[in-house]
């Protein structure tokens, strides 16, 4: 297998992972991704009144 060969080859396996990765996400995980309580939400992450906690 010669080197442009081998570059073609893992071109060809990083765009098949790549769909893999980016594809469209299940209605089911968008919408709790989009609900306001889900966890990280900046709005309902605790804050500490005391430095020392």
């Amino acid at each position: 297998m010669t080197e442009n060969e081998r570059l073609k080859h893992v071109r060809e396996k990083a765009k098949e992972a790549s769909r893999e990765l980016f594809k469209q996400k299940p209605n089911d995980v968008k919408d709790e991704l989009e609900k306001e309580q889900s966890i990280g939400n900046p709005d309902n992450l605790v804050k500490p009144d005391d430095e020392e906690e």
